[in-house]
């Protein structure tokens, strides 16, 4: 995002947690990803909330028309606000209220002491999705939004909890141009801040026991000044070390990566 619509999703944010309060998050967060479904399958009036040209009365109006009475009053707020700041692009509007559903879903999850279950369902079912080819396909297929939850419930069903089928079943039907894995990493960062910590993505050649994840949690987290999360992946192809991302900041050790270097230095 552009500063002024990072501008505007701060804002945004802040008037999810005014809605909040002490009540429940799960119809909140029902009505806000609600919406993004409508949105996102609208380009017509994705471009109509982002366009500055266009009057903020004018805007609220169409969401208020299409909304009104069937998501909660609370949510609709939060979008009739959305709609009348800067947007640099017109899915930076929907991303927002994205991001605030995401956000209140955590919130539920939270106040319910499931948030961390809910963290780690999210990252196995996202790496099934990456290691089942045939599976990733068809979530990657032109089939139908409800026959992608479909398939959501089927695979989870009582093997996670209500928010994990919630988000997954957001991320499966509405991707919006991701990959659905990758939808499902960027939810898995919005919990994270949801707790104030950061999710690093640690890539390895084999995987790691559980005092080394322990070790390496305490010293990025040292490093960073803040609680991390890590998120691993196996990548034999590696060869050896460890690659960690965090955000946009990559610290790469692994041993394929010092010898793709030196081949550049000894062409050059």
């Amino acid at each position: 995002m552009l500063q002024s619509s990072r501008s505007s999703l701060a804002l945004t944010l802040q008037d999810l947690d005014a809605a909040l309060g002490q009540q429940s998050g799960a119809a909140l967060a029902d009505g806000l990803l609600g919406m993004v479904s409508v949105l996102a399958d609208n380009a017509q009036l994705r471009r109509a909330m982002a366009d500055s040209a266009i009057d903020a009365e004018r805007k609220r109006g169409v969401l208020q028309t299409l909304f009104s009475g069937s998501v909660d009053e609370r949510a609709l707020d939060i979008a009739l606000a959305a709609a009348a700041r800067h947007w640099a692009r017109p899915q930076d509007f929907v991303t927002a209220l994205e991001v605030a559903g995401v956000t209140a879903v955590a919130a539920d999850a939270q106040t319910a002491g499931r948030l961390g279950q809910v963290e780690e369902e999210l990252f196995r079912f996202s790496r099934l999705l990456e290691s089942d080819h045939e599976l990733g396909w068809a979530f990657e297929s032109a089939a139908p939004a409800e026959s992608k939850r479909a398939l959501v419930a089927d695979l989870l069903g009582e093997r996670a909890s209500a928010d994990t089928v919630r988000l997954a079943s957001q991320a499966a039907a509405h991707p919006r141009g991701l990959r659905v894995s990758e939808t499902l990493d960027t939810y898995s960062e919005v919990l994270a801040a949801r707790q104030q910590r950061s999710v690093a993505e640690v890539t390895v050649a084999q995987p790691m026991s559980p005092e080394q994840q322990d070790r390496l949690t305490a010293a990025l987290s040292a490093s960073y000044g803040r609680e991390l999360v890590l998120n691993v992946h196996v990548d034999p192809e590696v060869v050896g070390g460890v690659r960690v991302q965090v955000g946009d900041e990559v610290m790469n050790s692994t041993i394929s990566d010092r010898l793709a270097d030196a081949r550049r230095r000894l062409a050059g």
